[in-house]
């Protein structure tokens, strides 16, 4: 992982490098006067990601237009001075919240400051035309660059960042029903506490990988979509494991589930197992062929319990202890339809 980690990183510093020393190499066939703001656009769009370029490509494109037009007005209607300077960096950012842009309010108005307040020989509106044409070339080969070397695009990570985040969901699955009843299989509240955590954490940073990949408006439709599904999916999933690690709540002192011990086992195998496939199967981006039956465990779990009920084994156990196992049984089948889901939804 470290290793990877490292190549990754090493890849992505040539690329930059690359990428700037290229703007300033473009800049310099077409002698524009300050180059350096290609290499300096060049530098900020190149991203992690293709999608993530593109993303910031768009935003930084979009802010300095602004930024150049409003900028080249006011000099060139109504002359250079701070205060025709702050309505000039009021009307870009506004314009940019009325055109659905708040990502390129910065950027405008950045723009503006350095066609309004640097001192410069040529007219407003030659200064705005350089300056956008400068950010434009800086884009262009960020993305080129991006595109051609070592290309990283957002839908393969993202498959890497939703497999990662199920076998953490599998581990705080594991740990939650571990500490079920009187004989703790876990090491309680603090490992699952500790996971739900770095659950979260690895939630949040597939949220960022998804945006990017719908950036991605290359390759097939179909990809995207399949992953936009599967995201929310695993969203669902999650919603289970937390339902069940309610259900579970205080149930320490609880001693009804040891009757049904062999078939709380299986089931926490069987989700097991799954828990393992379904992001190798993600990964490879098909169905593993030996998918295991997450329904059966709880039948026969099903059974069993309506049998004590009727026999009334469980009439000498408290109500709450009763409603907790009965609590356990709906989450766990609830979560077992997610997974079988998460799994038809892989394509």
């Amino acid at each position: 992982m470290f290793s990877s980690a490292v190549a990754e990183n090493g890849r992505q510093a040539i690329k930059t490098a690359i990428a700037g020393v290229a703007a300033m190499y473009v800049t310099g066939l077409f002698h524009l006067p300050q180059g350096y703001w290609a290499a300096v656009t060049a530098l900020i769009v190149m991203q992690s990601n293709v999608g993530a370029t593109l993303s910031a490509s768009r935003t930084r494109l979009a802010g300095t237009a602004v930024g150049a037009v409003v900028g080249g007005v006011f000099m060139a209607l109504l002359g250079n001075n701070l205060l025709n300077f702050g309505l000039a960096v009021a009307v870009a950012f506004f314009l940019c919240f009325v055109l659905r842009m708040p990502d390129s309010q910065r950027l405008a108005t950045v723009t503006i400051a350095i066609i309004m307040l640097i001192p410069q020989s040529a007219s407003a509106w030659t200064v705005a035309l350089h300056r956008f044409t400068e950010v434009s070339l800086g884009i262009l080969i960020a993305l080129v660059v991006s595109l051609t070397l070592w290309p990283n695009h957002a839908r393969r990570s993202l498959r890497e960042g939703l497999a990662a985040a199920l076998l953490k969901l599998g581990a705080l699955y594991q740990a939650v029903t571990g500490s079920y009843g009187a004989v703790r299989l876990s090491s309680g509240s603090d490992s699952v506490e500790a996971l739900n955590k770095q659950v979260s954490e690895a939630f949040r940073k597939n949220t960022a990988l998804l945006e990017n990949a719908l950036q991605e408006a290359f390759g097939p439709t179909r990809d995207r979509d399949s992953l936009a599904l599967l995201s929310a999916q695993l969203e669902r999933i999650h919603d289970a494991v937390e339902a069940l690690e309610l259900a579970v709540r205080n149930s320490a002192p609880d001693t009804l589930a040891q009757q049904f011990a062999a078939e709380l086992d299986r089931i926490r195998a069987t989700f097991g197992a799954a828990f393992g496939s379904l992001p190798n199967s993600i990964r490879a981006g098909k169905p593993e062929v030996h998918w295991p039956d997450v329904m059966k465990p709880i039948a026969e779990l099903n059974e069993k319990a309506t049998e004590a009920r009727k026999s009334g084994a469980n009439a000498g156990y408290p109500l709450d202890e009763i409603l907790r196992f009965y609590s356990l049984m709906l989450s766990t089948r609830n979560l077992a339809q997610e997974l079988e889901l998460a799994h038809e939804l892989v394509n």
